[in-house]
């Protein structure tokens, strides 16, 4: 059976975002949708004759299975986030999708605190909806690139999603200020130890992003970008000229699992897209799941 994307499902809110998001996914990764809601303990006595929380969340997941056509499931556990994280492990599930808190800007993303506490330590990958998401066509998905495991694994997911939703590629690899140079000294100039440095880190990134895509297949128009600034700053501005942007965790704790950085943090706070975010390992990879997905054009996100 295909693997599930798990989407995270408030029927007090009756936030679809998550699941909106879920379903543009499962198109382009061939898994199926399954929306989960979770009945925390000691909500699953009936209050005051209301009908109890557990009829309410019942109705309003038929409400979403009519609506939406995904399958539903409610799970009780002693809080959401555990429930999610222990659903989507035995499941085996090839993400968890959740949804933002809709306290910030619409259309922004700003994860509540089942999403946080699932963002450090979920069993695979996760992506977050911006309040208010709907989908609709992708014309560009974006990366952020690091010369590391999880950044090449980010870029061919990335590339992947892209080729399935016929969209464009733009890898961006952001130097500090401090550590690079936006132009790098002239060759008959004498440039003080410092700065010489900066220079050749500028070109060590340039060529390593060079070897990176060439090593993708062909097929997919990337666009590659080198910008001297904070990389958050940068993939910030870029998610508002995005349909996706897809970033790596951090590169240690715990394998096969999601772990935030300082960049990423930073994008799941404030991005203006949906964001995927890859932990160090996966049980199986989204890779896996793309390349067994039947063939499509011009798919939504």
């Amino acid at each position: 059976m295909p693997a599930a994307i798990i989407a995270a499902y408030d029927p007090s809110r009756d936030d679809r975002a998550p699941v909106e998001l879920a379903l543009a996914l499962a198109e382009l990764t061939g898994a199926e949708v399954t929306a989960v809601s979770v009945l925390a303990l000691g909500w699953a006595e009936p209050s005051n004759g209301d009908g109890g929380m557990m009829e309410r969340i019942e109705t309003a997941l038929r409400s979403l299975r009519d609506a939406l056509g995904v399958q539903t499931r409610m799970v009780t556990d002693s809080s959401v986030p555990r429930g999610l994280h222990t659903f989507a492990r035995d499941e085996a599930a090839a993400m968890i999708v959740v949804g933002s808190t809709g306290r910030g800007k619409p259309g922004r993303v700003l994860p509540g605190s089942t999403a946080e506490r699932l963002l450090h330590g979920a069993p695979c990958p996760v992506a977050l909806a911006p309040d208010g998401y709907v989908r609709g066509t992708v014309d560009t998905i974006a990366v952020g690139f690091v010369d590391s495991p999880e950044g090449h694994a980010a870029l061919a997911v990335a590339h992947m999603l892209a080729g399935r939703a016929n969209a464009k590629l733009r890898v961006i690899a952001a130097l500090h200020p401090s550590s690079a140079l936006d132009t790098p000294p002239a060759e008959s100039t004498p440039a003080p130890r410092g700065l010489a440095l900066e220079g050749r880190h500028r070109a060590s990134v340039e060529a390593t992003l060079s070897a990176a895509l060439n090593a993708l297949p062909t097929g997919v128009e990337v666009k590659p970008e080198i910008h001297v600034d904070d990389p958050a700053d940068v993939l910030l501005r870029v998610s508002a000229h995005v349909g996706l942007l897809v970033c790596g965790s951090r590169g240690y704790g715990p394998l096969r699992s999601v772990l935030l950085g300082g960049v990423s943090r930073r994008l799941v706070d404030a991005a203006q897209c949906p964001v995927l975010v890859l932990p160090r390992e996966a049980g199986r990879p989204l890779q896996d799941l793309i390349n067994e997905a039947p063939d499509a054009t011009r798919v939504a996100v």
